[in-house]
């Protein structure tokens, strides 16, 4: 147990302090008792703003309210042992965040001010010049003792510093104004309290990503990285597409619209989708620890999920179908499919093989003809024994041999100049127009034990390369730099 801090000791204060103090102090009081004296006779003093609820019981008091934006259906709710559920619709599962909201909305808010303490019609100041007739949004509650509120809300005001909603109640000349935070939960639509499970898509087990309609994009996972097959054969970056899985794994919807049976795909234009997106996760094995410490482990089989999105909801939101349900969802997390360019996603250094996933490097150029066969052969520690590491796992080394000849060569040499080929990057984008034509100057072929990449560089202008990869060009490069990385060949 940790000891309590001692107290420092406080310094007694000398006589000339203690005068100041009094001095400081006369002062102050004469000060007041002066102000006091020159305010008007019988000006009362301030008095703190006095509190204004709009609702002034609890929420717990609540028989039942109904929920009416003005822009979608109105829904009831009634109180049930344990909280509100829909009427109608008693058995449905709701959000529980959501009912939280509502009913910590439905308890004792205050307005933030009194804007007019009653309309004036001849003045233009109506109930329709503030967004309240008719509302933007209508709550009606019946309190459990017969006693009955309505609460109207309307525009928002012009007060960008706090946020604020023009509202009245119903009976009540007054016009106020409440915080739209207070306010936004009575602008969900019914389906938004419905409970739902959101995607669990884990991206380290995604081993492809099809995406069809006003999107042509097809990528696979691959021992070397992820590789566009859609709408043509191309490495893709590391870094942009660890961004896009991280985008697909916090995949969010807003609300809940039904199966796909029940509801009119034609209406939310997932008839026809606008894009279809299949994600295929690999089968795996998960491990885990019984309340006995036994360790465990079942697996788990491959797995599609499908997703279609159809049309905009007109909210900065999209319809879509996930898993034979229909949702709605933010473009925020669910847009970026529609608007995904494939070239965005591709890699600018396709020489971007790990030495240890090599088995073979041929470098064609005029004048120059190398090929070079790479393998990992077990270390061999001083004791003449295999190398492991501290967790006992084979540590290996590069052994490279270039072709024609008898013995090794100096791995160390070939992996610096491999590390220099390896940066040739691409410096800028070529036309989409451009094709190409004649033969290549010069050719780089990787290959390992799953796949043959060949890197071609094509005479683009005096200056620079067209680089092609498998065929297909997108970069150009400076023609020297190219140059003098493989004229260094080893």
């Amino acid at each position: 147990m940790e000891k309590a801090p001692k107290k420092k000791a406080r310094r007694p204060l000398r006589g000339r302090t203690v005068l100041a103090l009094l001095l400081c102090a006369c002062a102050v009081t004469g000060g007041a008792v002066l102000l006091l004296r020159s305010l008007p006779h019988g000006l009362p003093l301030p008095e703190e703003k006095e509190t204004i609820l709009l609702l002034a019981r609890p929420a717990e008091e609540i028989s039942s309210v109904v929920i009416a934006p003005r822009d979608s259906a109105a829904y009831p709710l009634v109180r049930k042992e344990g909280g509100f559920v829909l009427q109608g619709q008693e058995n449905a599962e709701l959000r529980a965040s959501v009912m939280d909201e509502i009913t910590l909305s439905l308890g004792k808010v205050p307005a933030e001010a009194v804007v007019l303490t009653e309309l004036n019609p001849a003045q233009g100041l109506t109930k329709a010049a503030f967004g309240l007739e008719p509302p933007q949004a209508r709550i009606s509650i019946i309190y459990q003792d017969g006693e009955t509120k309505e609460l109207l809300l309307g525009d928002l005001a012009p007060n960008e510093d706090r946020p604020q909603r023009y509202c009245m109640i119903a009976g009540d000349p007054r016009l106020y104004t409440m915080l739209e935070a207070d306010s936004t939960v009575f602008f969900h639509e019914m389906e938004y309290l419905l409970a739902f499970d959101q995607p669990s898509i884990d991206p380290s087990l995604l081993d492809s990503i099809d995406v069809t309609g006003g999107v042509v994009w097809q990528a696979d996972y691959t021992p070397s990285g992820w590789l566009m097959e859609k709408p043509f054969r191309y490495p893709l970056s590391l870094t942009r597409m660890d961004a896009l899985l991280n985008r697909i794994e916090n995949m969010g919807f807003e609300a809940l619209l039904g199966d796909e049976a029940s509801v009119d795909l034609a209406a939310y234009g997932l008839d026809t989708p606008e894009v279809t997106v299949k994600l295929t996760q690999a089968a795996t094995m998960i491990t885990g620890e019984t309340e006995n410490g036994q360790q465990v482990a079942f697996p788990v089989a491959e797995r599609e999920y499908l997703l279609k999105l159809g049309k905009d909801t007109g909210k900065s939101g999209v319809y879509l179908s996930w898993e034979g349900r229909v949702f709605k969802a933010s473009n925020f997390l669910l847009g970026f499919w529609k608007t995904l360019n494939p070239r965005d996603l591709v890699l600018l250094n396709p020489i971007n093989l790990q030495v240890n996933d090599l088995s073979e490097v041929s470098v064609a150029a005029p004048g120059i003809s190398a090929a070079f066969a790479v393998r990992m052969v077990e270390s061999i520690a001083e004791n003449n024994q295999i190398a492991t590491d501290e967790y006992g796992q084979t540590l290996y080394d590069m052994a490279v041999r270039r072709a024609g000849e008898a013995n090794d060569m100096d791995a160390e040499a070939f992996a610096a100049w491999y590390t220099k080929l390896a940066s040739l990057s691409g410096d800028g984008t070529l036309p989409e127009s451009f094709t190409l034509s004649g033969e290549s100057r010069a050719t780089v072929i990787l290959t390992n034990s799953h796949l043959t990449r060949a890197i071609d560089f094509y005479p683009y202008d005096a200056l620079h390369d067209a680089m092609a990869v498998d065929g297909v060009a997108l970069f150009y490069i400076q023609k020297e730099r190219v140059d003098q990385i493989l004229s260094a060949v080893p």
